[in-house]
């Protein structure tokens, strides 16, 4: 079934939804966009912890973090692991994400294996994942599939990158739905987040109160 949700809504409603996301959140948001690249290690540990990414398993610790008690790959490992392929994503975003390049779908399967390894034991849910991208390609790639947001799609929890793209692609499908009958989605929403990227906004919308 399609994802139909925001085609549905008038420019009203969606100032109202993106204005009643998480005022917690959305710092997390700025700082995360604020900070220099040296402090982006540390904040993207904390942001996700924050954001309970993969509960109810442990995430992965820093490498000099004195609790990582774990063995590697430390989250160190998986940012380096990460860096080539969120370079190969630089002029991708939520909107074009139907036009990717082989080297881009390749980046994107890469980027699900290696933050599928977040958790301490086992594997992580899309939730952990999602929310890892959406953070490093700063909200270009969108939203995070959190329990919530997947309730106000009515969409399952994809389990493969595959899914995941198919299911980005018919976002990308309900944006431009609603921007042909109601102009643009950035100007829906409040002045104050008119400069963040489509996954981002999306996501505030249908995310977390």
């Amino acid at each position: 079934m399609p994802v139909n949700v925001l085609r549905n809504k008038i420019p009203q409603q969606v100032h109202s939804d993106i204005s009643g996301f998480s005022p917690e959140y959305a710092e997390h948001w700025r700082a995360w966009l604020a900070a220099p690249a040296p402090a982006r290690p540390e904040m993207f540990a904390k942001i996700l912890r924050k954001w309970q990414a993969v509960r109810p398993k442990k995430i992965r610790r820093l490498r000099d973090d004195t609790e990582a008690a774990h063995v590697p790959p430390f989250l160190d490992d998986l940012l380096g692991q990460s860096e080539a392929p969120i370079a190969v994503l630089a002029n991708l975003s939520l909107l074009t994400i139907a036009r990717r390049t082989e080297n881009q779908k390749q980046a994107l399967s890469d980027l699900w294996q290696i933050f599928s390894q977040l958790p301490t034991e086992g594997i992580s849910s899309c939730v952990g994942i999602t929310k890892a991208i959406l953070l490093l390609t700063d909200g270009r790639i969108g939203p995070a599939f959190d329990s919530r947001v997947r309730k106000e799609l009515r969409i399952a929890a994809p389990t493969t990158c595959a899914a995941w793209l198919v299911t980005l692609e018919e976002i990308a499908d309900d944006i431009a739905a609603f921007e042909a009958a109601h102009g643009s989605f950035v100007s829906a929403a409040p002045k104050h987040f008119a400069h963040l990227s489509y996954g981002r906004l999306y996501d505030m919308a249908f995310g977390p109160r």
